[in-house]
């Protein structure tokens, strides 16, 4: 199965790496020289998707604009004025846009261009696919969001729930369909988190399952020490998804 679409959520404030970014928005944060958003849109075009909906904050519109432009790829930029809402916030209005099933991935995740298709596999019999890791090896697990799973379906998701499996690695697949049910949902909560959101539809009866990437490689860039960690730490990774990169992007 092919997926043409994919939403990038680019609209958090990163103000864990603000020391060393300065006035730079995080997905524009260099990392080995390329800008972090780039890892994750080589991917994904690497696995067959050709339009993006970015959603951002208004203080990083212009600059990630400027950027996504220069590149030359399809997207269309989203603001989210209201970023304190919540990154399932930022999803939900992404939504609004997309046609049929897509990819949701987050801006300041670099993975290893395989993983994408390996949620493609069982695309079209789920309402969400959380890309999960059973084996991390580059992020702290405790920092990290968790999913409890069971016979390959998710049970529970969020970064402090009592028991789990697996790690989120923020790459998902999701349903169009899914929209009315995370307005709603919206609507009767002010802060809305992409977890929230899942559990939210795990509660409501939807088919909510799991890709396990089995160790491949993957890093979030949350603070300055993730992305020293990536840079001196996860090379291959980092080898292997520039290689998409440059076959994908004019930088």
């Amino acid at each position: 199965m092919l997926i043409r679409e994919a939403i990038i959520l680019a609209a958090g404030l990163g103000t864990r790496i603000r020391s060393h970014a300065g006035d730079t928005p995080k997905p524009l944060v260099k990392v080995l020289g390329i800008p972090l958003i780039t890892y994750s849109l080589a991917s994904l075009l690497n696995a067959g998707v050709k339009h993006f909906y970015i959603v951002v904050n208004p203080k990083s519109h212009a600059p990630i604009a400027q950027f996504i432009d220069a590149i030359g790829i399809d997207a269309q930029i989203i603001v989210n004025e209201k970023p304190e809402r919540g990154n399932g916030y930022s999803l939900i209005l992404g939504m609004e846009f997309v046609r049929d099933m897509f990819f949701l991935s987050m801006s300041d995740h670099i993975y290893d261009p395989r993983i994408p298709n390996i949620l493609l596999r069982s695309a079209n019999e789920f309402d969400v696919i959380i890309g999960v890791d059973s084996s991390p090896s580059y992020i702290s697990v405790n920092e990290a969001t968790k999913v409890l799973v069971n016979k390959g379906m998710a049970l529970d998701i969020g970064k402090h729930i009592p028991k789990y499996t697996h790690i989120d690695i923020g790459l998902f697949i999701m349903k169009k369909e899914l929209y009315d049910l995370y307005r709603d949902y919206a609507k009767r909560n002010r802060i809305v988190e992409l977890s929230s959101l899942i559990k939210h539809s795990i509660n409501s009866g939807k088919q909510v399952a799991i890709a396990d990437i089995n160790g491949l490689p993957w890093i979030d860039i949350d603070t300055v020490d993730d992305l020293y960690r990536a840079e001196n730490n996860a090379q291959d990774l980092l080898q292997r998804a520039i290689d998409v990169v440059y076959k994908y992007i004019n930088l």
